[in-house]
């Protein structure tokens, strides 16, 4: 008898338990998209040496596009951070413009990807495409095709990446 009651104790605290796992919710954090054009500044490139570099958006007389993505986050599992941005910078007068080959490099196009992984860091865009016309005052349409090349020393192979937004302005770098 004492077997039953303990089976039965047992069998109701693994239902509990059960119970309590479905109904907690995991943290997520979501997916976020953000096309900002920064007025009145320009990028600043600071070369440490033939493969990796840093760039800085810093005050000048051009117009910086400024794409960053987020992809969603779960708390519960480590090192799942994935993040990628993609800058450039044109003349403060331009309408439209298509940025390709060595206009890609003129317009200081660089590709930024931070997760723990191995192809991760600051690349110089020199493959593909940029596009981009003013939609209306301060707004821009810009398409992205491009691919980002890991020089040899970093490992990695090329990749595509593609995104299309409506750039606004903003006032923050």
């Amino acid at each position: 008898m004492k077997n039953l009651l303990l089976l039965i104790a047992l069998s109701n605290i693994t239902w509990l338990s059960a119970q309590v796992n479905t109904t907690i919710k995991e943290k997520v954090t979501p997916e976020i998209k953000t096309f900002k054009v920064i007025k009145g500044s320009s990028i600043k490139l600071n070369q440490a040496d033939n493969i990796y570099f840093d760039y800085d958006i810093k005050k000048g007389n051009k117009l910086v596009f400024d794409y960053n993505f987020k992809a969603k986050d779960r708390e519960s599992v480590a090192d799942d951070e994935f993040r990628e941005r993609i800058v450039f910078e044109l003349d403060s007068k331009s309408k439209s413009f298509v940025l390709s080959g060595d206009t890609l490099l003129d317009a200081k196009a660089y590709f930024t990807r931070s997760c723990f992984c191995l192809d991760r860091g600051n690349y110089k865009i020199n493959g593909g495409s940029i596009k981009g016309k003013l939609i209306k005052a301060n707004t821009w349409k810009v398409n992205l095709d491009l691919i980002i090349t890991p020089s040899q020393e970093r490992g990695g192979e090329p990749f595509a990446v593609k995104v299309s937004g409506t750039y606004k302005p903003s006032n923050t770098k």
